[in-house]
């Protein structure tokens, strides 16, 4: 579960144990006591509790069995688990020992059928795991099928945290991320001419920068390959109603579910407990679970808001300006380099970067079919009001030196009514990732910015979502498929994480708007008083870090050399949190002590 204030602040949202079914809430079931959210360095523990209590029916053994038992399972408990990957060691998501319990009920993960909303790579990859573990995977997605370059396509930045996954399932000869994939080398800042190079010497420390579309479609077709028969893909198929109990899903076209929507908005609210009109095309499919991977306008989150007890979205903090992908600036024949020996770099393996406080943010790419990609953010309608031409006069007087060939090819496709939309990025939380049979993957469960990252492009949130897709299938392997369990503690088991990866993102966006590279509207005065905490907290962190690294160099590291650990798939977002707490704690607390014990001596001398 994950905090309703501003991420990693304040206090957690507990979820309710009844097991009522209301007419308009439905209640999840709930784990034994002392199930709470922790690290995904934990797992293991928490799964093999929730394998202990996974069982509601059958004779229970008796204590002299149960000791008997687990003298016999100790020779066997030795090594350790095997990991999910046999390619290279993973200690942060290292799989529990799976105990033999003739006495609990079997899942055969053959038997059932998973239902994921949202083809995109995180939906992709979901369908992946749940396929090789055996289960019938039926994916549906509102827009067309992808393709590299179509109108969804946006730089997607993979730290190794999310490119294990392509080690895991055998997707080795992946071209766009993977091991014979070209990684990051560095991102050039072409306003200040610098370069800010990017560790790709280790598989543990790799960042990949590629088309997510482009990325999608692989998977898709990887998929429907590997899996024939056993994995579907629905596309321009959109979710519009779950019966959560009943466990069935209503889809129907894209088209009808417009026109349904356009006429519901039309016509007076529903009331109170009145049946769910079904829409034209509309089919049931029938579901074992279901799992919301369809991004930060989730239809599977809106189903879980309308109908599960507590459960809350908030939006704390969003960007005034919008982003726009481009696609396809011409790579060749411009009248001058952008940069000396453009020319001769490969596909990904640099992001090319014009910013300016108060001017529109421009971060290029080569992808690998040799097309030069990227975004266009900081966008505001007086940024567009002069059209095509007008952007791109705006971007040659801001950027002296940039390409006229790209900066009138991004006019086009930015002012362009209706070609690529002009999304808002915005931190997402929910104060849970579960309901009923339904876990949440990705945006739809954790959005962020692009804030927090080494390319400023997409940050943390695709490697973020894809540990979120490894997670679950961690928790499915150690809960032996117990669907009724998998839900809340995928969630219990994520949710530090993602706190403490939101809280990054949090201070980053605050300092990135102080510099007036962003401007951000925050939810209330809530959420922009404790940004201001926030990046106090970063700040005595870094302050007391450069101090220490400064007298005992090997000892400890600066602040920006904490962060920096967040390329290593090796070290959790809640490992780096604990290092800058290492490093803050102790002064608040002597502060605190200073101004008690100062209050204390005072009032003391008064009673004398």
């Amino acid at each position: 579960m994950t905090s309703m204030a501003p991420a990693g602040l304040g206090q957690r949202r507990a979820f309710g144990a009844a097991q009522s079914t209301p007419t308009s809430h439905i209640n999840a079931p709930a784990l034994p006591r002392g199930l709470t959210g922790k690290s995904v360095a934990e797992a293991p523990l928490l799964l093999r509790a929730a394998r202990c209590s996974a069982h509601t029916s059958g004779a229970q053994p008796s204590p002299a069995t149960t000791v008997h038992r687990r003298q016999q399972l100790l020779p066997r408990r030795q090594p350790r688990g095997t990991v999910i990957t046999r390619t290279f060691a993973d200690p942060v998501m290292d799989a529990p020992d799976v105990e033999d319990e003739d006495d609990r009920p079997k899942w055969d993960p053959s038997k059932l059928t998973a239902v994921v909303v949202g083809a995109g790579p995180t939906g992709a990859l979901a369908a992946h795991y749940l396929a090789m573990r055996g289960y019938r995977v039926e994916v549906f997605d509102k827009g067309p099928r992808p393709r590299a370059g179509d109108a969804a396509s946006v730089p997607l930045v993979l730290s190794s945290r999310g490119a294990i996954a392509f080690e895991e399932l055998g997707l080795t000869a992946q071209r766009r991320v993977g091991p014979t994939a070209t990684p990051l080398r560095g991102v050039w800042d072409l306003v200040g001419r610098r370069l800010t190079p990017v560790d790709s010497s280790s598989l543990y420390r790799r960042t990949y920068v590629t088309d997510r579309s482009g990325l999608a479609a692989d998977l898709v077709e990887a998929a429907e390959q590997k899996y024939p028969g056993r994995v579907s893909f629905h596309f321009e198929s959109e979710l519009v109603r779950a019966e959560l109990k009943n466990r069935v899903a209503g889809v129907c076209p894209t088209a009808a579910a417009a026109t349904a929507a356009a006429a519901a908005a039309a016509a007076p609210p529903p009331a109170a407990g009145a049946a769910e009109v079904p829409v034209a095309g509309e089919r049931d499919v029938e579901f074992d679970i279901l799992i919301g991977a369809d991004g930060t306008d989730s239809s599977v989150r809106r189903i879980l808001k309308a109908k599960v007890k507590d459960f809350a979205v908030v939006r704390p903090v969003e960007e005034e300006g919008g982003y726009v992908g481009v696609w396809g600036l011409p790579a060749r024949g411009l009248a001058a380099e952008p940069l000396l020996g453009f020319y001769t770099h490969r596909p990904q393996e640099y992001v090319y970067e014009w910013a300016a406080p108060g001017k529109p943010a421009v971060r290029l790419y080569i992808d690998v079919g040799g097309q030069v990609a990227g975004t266009v953010s900081g966008l505001v309608d007086a940024d567009l009001s002069g059209g095509a031409s007008g952007l791109a006069a705006g971007l040659a007087a801001a950027y002296p030196g940039f390409p006229p060939e790209w900066a009138a090819a991004i006019g086009e496709q930015v002012a362009a009514p209706g070609a690529r939309p002009r999304r808002t990025a915005s931190i997402l939380q929910c104060s849970q990732f579960y309901g009923p049979r339904t876990v949440l993957l990705g945006d739809a469960a954790h959005g962020v910015t692009g804030a927090l990252g080494p390319a400023g492009l997409t940050g943390q949130g695709a490697s973020a979502a894809i540990e979120s897709v490894r997670t679950l299938a961690l928790v499915l392997r150690g809960a032996q498929d117990d669907l009724d369990k998998v839900p809340e503690v995928y969630s219990n088991v994520r949710g530090d994480a993602v706190m403490a990866m939101q809280m990054m993102e949090f201070n980053e966006l605050k300092n990135q708007a102080d510099a007036g590279l962003r401007k951000l509207k925050f939810e209330s005065w809530w959420y922009a008083w404790s940004s201001t905490i926030t990046q106090g907290f970063f700040r005595l962190a870094a302050l007391v870090g450069s101090l220490l690294s400064a007298l005992v160099p090997g000892r400890f590291l600066n602040a920006a050399q904490v962060v920096s650990k967040l390329t290593d798939r090796r070290i959790g977002y809640s490992e780096v949190i604990r290092m800058l707490q290492g490093y803050a704690a102790p002064v608040v607390m002597a502060v605190f002590g200073g101004v008690f014990i100062g209050i204390f001596m005072s009032y003391a001398s008064r009673l004398a």
